[in-house]
């Protein structure tokens, strides 16, 4: 298991993204408008983490998929697939596996 240390609100960012990570490795159909739904946190704040995030590259958006700015589909990214277990165990056997993830506050 990687340890990865990030903020409060990053943490409770990718934690919640990665709850609803369902389908196959890489897949999401979660919007931000999910997100913050999910987090409490305000339009500007959790757009100030997904930044932060985006620039850490433990997650992006598609852009092809904007209807408006509450639309934008979220990802995990990277490192961050470790997150979600059954990702971990999808691509255990694979070139491109990777440790299963805890986040710690810094």
């Amino acid at each position: 298991m990687k340890t990865i240390k990030v903020t409060k609100l990053q943490k409770q960012v990718l934690e919640a993204l990665a709850d609803r990570m369902y389908a196959e490795a890489g897949f999401s159909d979660t919007t931000f408008n999910d997100l913050r739904e999910a987090t409490g946190l305000t339009k500007s704040t959790l757009t100030g983490v997904i930044v932060s995030l985006q620039n850490a590259d433990y997650m992006y958006t598609d852009e092809e998929y904007v209807t408006s700015d509450d639309d934008i589909i979220m990802y995990l990214d990277g490192v961050m697939f470790g997150l979600v277990p059954n990702w971990v165990e999808e691509c255990k056997n694979s070139p491109g596996a990777f440790p299963l993830v805890q986040l710690e506050v810094k």
